[in-house]
C-alpha cells in the first residue's frame, strides 16, 4: 500500500483503545484552569505526538518524542536533487517508493530561498551530500541514537601541482567563495549564474562518485570548460568549478593549469564522534547546551516571536522534534523562549532549525494510510523546504485489527448544540490501517450520535460529552470538553476556508456563511444555530443558519452582518449592488465571466468621474494586479504571508495593496521573478504577458505536461518561451486557453477581460473538478 504523505487539513488526535482496556500510552485530554489543552497520541511504539495550547500565552506547540526503537529510525531526506526545494509530500512519495513508511516528520535545514540549497552540511546513507561552513548540526547513527554539536567538517582538494586549499561541496558558486565541487546529488548541471572555469573529474579505479565524512577520493581530469555558468554533471562524475572573476587569483590560476589526465585528491575529515553518522543536517545555533538554555544568539530573527522548529536530545538519549506555530494561530516564540522550552522538555542539548513559514510537522495517525499536517503553517500552506527529518519504518502489510481509534478526541472542545462528525479507524499492531472487525455501534452521553457518527451535543450539555464506539471485540471512547465561553469568532463562506470580512453581492442573491469559534487558538466545534445573527443597513436578512438573502436594489447599499456568542462578535461589511454592476460591460463578450468573479470578490473595478463603476475590460493588467486577482480566486488568505520576505531588488515598487499577495504567490511557488545582472526582479508595475499569466495560473494548479505537441496547432507556437511550454501545453490540453484565430500570442499583453475568461475557465476545468 502506498504511504504517501498527502497534505490534508490538520487532523485532531485520537484516543485508541485496545480490546477491553485503555491504551496506556494515551493520556486523557487535559482541560485545566490554567487554560492548557494538551493531547498525547502514540504514533508507534516508542513514538508519541504531543500537542499543547499554552493558554494565555497563545502558543500552539506540537512535538514528537522518540525513543530509540528497532523498527522506527530517524533519517534526513530531500527531494530528487539537492538543488530545488521539495514539499513534504513529494519527499514522502519518494520514501514510499523506497519501501519506507513515515511515522512523523519536521522541516530541517535553513536554505537559500531561490535555489533550495541547504546551509551547512547534509549527510544521507552515510554519504556527504553537501557542505560548506562548519555549523552546529544534528546527526543520527544507524541504531537510531543522535548527536548534536559541531561536526568540525573540512573538505580539501590537492591539485596535481601540489596546490592545496579548502573547498565547498554542492553549493552555489560566486566570485568570493573560492573553489566548489559538484556531484549528481546536486543536479544534472551546476546551474551557477557566474561565468566559471569548470573541470570534469572521474573517480580513479571505478570508485563511486561519493564523498565520505572522513576519507579521501582520487579523481582524474577528463576535460575542462571555460566561461561556462551552468556545466553538465555526468553520472558517476564530479565537476570542479571556480568563478572566472574569483577574488582568489592563485586558486583560479591553479585550477586553470589542470589538464586532461591530471590527478586530483579530495579529502574530508570530521570530529571522531561524527564518523559513524548516517544522516545529518545543520541548524543555525545551539538552544540548549549541557542542559542549560543558551542566552546569546546571532540569528537576525532571535528576538522575533515567530513559528519555530527545533530538535533536541533528552537526558535518556531520546529525540524531541519540536514545532511552535506563529502567525494568526499562535503567538510563536523568540529564540530565548524556545531555548527555555526545550530545556523544560528535558533536553540536554538542542538545535534551532529553520522556522517561520518553513515550520511544519506531519504525521500518519493510527488507522490512516495517508498523513496529516499537525501544525498550522505560518504561510497558510506547507512550504517547499531543503530537507526534512523523518521517523520512518519499513512498510508492512496490514494485519488484523488490534485497536480502534476514534477521531477527533478529547482535545476537541465543543459548544452546546454543536454538531461534529466522529470517525472510527481500525489499526493493526503496527499501527497500519486495518479492516474494521464489524459494523460500528456508536454511543454518546451528553448528546446524540447517529449511526453514521454525526454527534449532536445537547443544548444544555456541560462538563464533558462522552462518545464511544464498538466494532467486534474492539472499543474506543473519548471525552470532549464542553465550553460555555469562547475567545474569538470569525466568519467565512460556507464553502471556503478564507476569512470573510467584506464582500459585494448582487441584489436578490443568497450567500451561505459559517461562523468559526475558537478558544485561545483552538477551533471549537459548533453549528451556525449556536450563534446570534443580525444584519444592519437594510442590505437584506439572515436566518439562524447563516444564510444571507440580499435585498433587491437598483443602487449600491452598504451594511453589516454581525455574528455573536456572548460578548464575542465578528462582523462583515457587505455591499449589495445591482446584478450588472459595471457600466462598460453590458455588451462585452467577457460580461458573464467578469460579473461572476466580481461578486466572488476576485475582480474589482474603479469608479469613474460620473460615479459609475467601470471594469475597463480591454486594458492591460500589471503583474501585481494579476497576482492579487489570482490570490483572491484561489481563496488564499494573504495576511498569513505578511511577515514573509521577498528576494526582489525592486520590492519598493510593489504597491502596498499588493504586497501580501505578491509574498503569498512567491512563497507558494507560483511566481519566481526575472533575473538581471545577478539580481532578481518582480517588475510589479510591468504589463504581464499572456504566457507569463498562463504559467502562473498553471503553477497554481500544478499543471505541466511533457508532451508539448498540442501547441503545434498554433501558427505562433515557436514564439512560446522554452520555460513556458510545459505549462502552456497543459493549459491548452485542458481547454483553459484556446487562442484566437489559430494563434496563442504568447508575448502579447493580456487584457483584463482575458484574465476574467482564464480564471473562469480554470474554475470549471477538469483540474478543479
Amino acid at each position: 500500500m502506498k504511504r504517501i504523505l498527502h497534505i490534508l487539513p490538520a487532523l485532531l488526535l485520537a484516543v485508541c483503545l485496545l480490546a477491553g482496556s485503555v491504551f496506556a500510552a494515551l493520556d486523557q485530554s487535559v482541560f485545566s484552569e490554567s487554560i492548557d489543552l494538551a493531547d498525547t497520541t502514540r504514533l508507534y511504539s516508542g513514538t508519541q505526538l504531543i500537542s499543547t495550547t499554552k493558554g494565555l500565552s497563545g502558543a500552539q506547540e506540537n512535538y514528537v518524542r522518540y525513543t530509540k526503537d528497532r523498527d522506527v529510525q530517524p533519517i534526513i531526506a530531500y527531494g530528487k536533487e539537492i538543488y530545488g526545494a521539495s514539499t513534504i509530500s513529494q519527499i514522502a512519495k519518494k520514501l514510499s517508493e523506497d519501501g519506507l513508511s513515515i511515522v512523523a516528520g519536521i522541516n530541517a535545514s535553513f536554505f537559500e530561498t531561490e535555489t533550495g540549497l541547504p546551509y551547512g552540511l547534509l549527510v544521507t546513507d552515510g554519504v556527504l551530500r553537501s557542505a560548506s561552513t562548519d555549523m552546529p548540526s544534528v546527526g543520527f547513527y544507524a541504531d537510531g541514537s543522535a548527536i548534536i554539536g559541531s561536526p568540525e567538517l573540512s573538505i580539501n582538494v590537492r591539485l596535481s601541482d601540489g596546490y592545496q586549499t579548502s573547498i565547498f561541496y554542492n553549493k552555489r558558486l560566486n566570485d568570493s567563495n573560492g573553489i566548489g565541487l559538484y556531484s549528481r546529488d546536486y543536479d544534472s548541471k551546476t546551474k551557477n549564474k557566474v561565468s566559471a572555469y569548470n573541470v570534469l573529474l572521474e573517480p580513479v579505479n571505478g570508485a563511486d562518485a561519493a564523498l565520505p565524512l572522513n576519507g579521501s577520493i582520487e579523481l582524474e581530469v577528463v576535460k575542462t570548460a571555460s566561461a561556462t555558468a551552468s556545466c553538465t554533471i555526468p553520472d558517476g562524475s564530479f565537476v570542479l568549478a571556480i568563478s572566472e572573476a574569483s577574488i582568489y587569483p592563485t586558486a583560479l590560476d591553479n585550477v586553470k593549469a589542470l589538464k586532461s589526465g591530471d590527478r586530483v585528491v579530495v579529502t574530508t575529515s570530521c570530529a571522531p564522534e561524527w564518523t559513524r553518522v548516517q544522516y545529518a543536517c545543520s541548524g543555525s545555533e545551539l538552544l540548549v547546551d549541557r542542559g542549560i538554555p543558551c542566552e546569546e544568539f546571532t540569528l537576525d530573527s532571535e528576538k522575533k516571536s515567530a513559528a519555530r522548529t527545533a530538535v533536541g536530545i533528552d537526558q535518556n538519549g531520546g529525540l524531541v522534534l519540536y514545532t511552535v506555530d506563529g502567525g494568526k494561530s499562535s503567538s510563536g516564540m523568540n529564540l530565548a523562549e524556545l531555548a527555555d522550552r526545550m530545556a523544560e522538555l528535558g533536553c540536554v542539548t538542542a538545535l534551532n532549525l529553520d522556522g517561520g513559514g518553513s515550520t511544519s510537522l506531519g504525521a500518519i495517525y493510527p488507522g490512516y494510510a495517508s498523513g496529516a499536517t499537525v501544525n498550522q503553517p505560518e504561510d497558510g500552506a506547507l512550504r517547499a523546504c531543503a530537507n526534512f527529518i523523518f521517523l520512518v519504518r519499513e512498510t508492512t502489510r496490514s494485519e488484523d485489527a488490534d485497536m480502534l481509534c476514534l477521531y477527533p478526541y478529547g482535545a476537541q472542545a465543543v459548544l452546546p448544540g454543536a454538531k461534529l462528525n466522529m470517525t472510527v479507524k481500525a489499526a493493526d499492531r503496527n499501527y497500519m490501517p486495518a479492516e474494521l472487525p464489524d459494523e460500528v455501534a456508536f454511543g454518546a452521553d451528553g448528546g446524540e450520535i447517529s449511526a453514521k457518527g454525526v454527534l449532536t451535543v445537547d443544548d444544555d450539555a456541560s462538563g464533558y460529552v462522552t462518545v464511544s464506539a464498538v466494532s467486534g471485540d474492539l472499543s474506543a471512547r473519548v471525552q470532549l470538553p464542553v465550553l460555555d465561553t469562547i475567545t474569538e469568532l470569525s466568519l467565512k463562506k460556507a464553502d471556503s476556508n478564507v476569512s470573510f470580512t467584506e464582500a459585494t453581492v448582487p441584489g436578490g442573491s443568497s450567500t451561505s456563511l459559517a461562523a468559526v469559534a475558537s478558544y485561545y487558538g483552538r477551533t471549537v466545534a459548533s453549528q451556525n444555530s449556536s450563534f446570534e445573527w443580525t444584519v444592519s443597513g437594510g442590505i437584506g436578512a439572515i436566518d439562524k443558519n447563516g444564510v444571507f438573502k440580499a435585498a433587491d436594489t437598483a443602487q449600491r447599499i452598504e451594511g453589516t452582518i454581525t455574528v455573536s456568542y456572548g460578548d464575542v462578535t465578528a462582523e462583515a461589511k457587505i455591499t449589495v449592488a445591482p446584478a450588472n454592476p459595471f457600466a462598460d460591460m453590458s455588451k462585452h463578450w467577457a460580461k458573464d465571466y467578469v460579473n461572476e468573479l466580481y461578486f466572488d470578490g476576485v475582480l474589482t473595478g474603479s469608479t469613474g468621474s460620473d460615479g459609475k463603476l467601470y471594469y475597463r475590460p480591454n486594458d492591460s493588467m500589471t503583474r501585481q494586479e494579476f497576482v492579487v486577482a489570482l490570490m483572491r480566486f484561489l481563496d488564499v488568505d494573504v495576511t498569513l504571508y505578511t511577515k514573509s520576505d521577498l528576494p526582489y531588488a525592486d520590492n519598493d515598487k510593489i504597491a502596498k495593496w499588493a504586497q501580501d499577495a505578491m509574498k503569498a504567490a512567491y512563497q507558494l511557488g507560483y511566481m519566481s521573478g526575472s533575473s538581471s545582472n545577478g539580481k532578481l526582479y518582480a517588475k510589479p508595475t510591468a504589463t504581464i504577458s499572456r504566457q507569463e499569466a498562463m504559467v502562473i495560473l498553471a503553477r497554481s494548479q500544478k499543471l505541466q505536461q511533457e508532451d508539448e505537441s498540442v501547441l503545434d496547432k498554433f501558427t505562433d507556437a515557436g514564439r512560446v518561451a522554452s520555460w513556458a511550454r510545459p505549462e502552456l501545453a497543459a493549459m491548452v490540453e485542458r481547454g483553459i486557453i484556446s487562442g484566437s484565430k489559430g494563434k496563442l500570442n504568447p508575448t502579447g499583453n493580456v487584457t483584463r477581460g482575458e484574465v476574467a475568461k482564464m480564471l473562469y475557465a480554470l474554475r470549471y476545468s477538469d483540474s478543479n473538478s
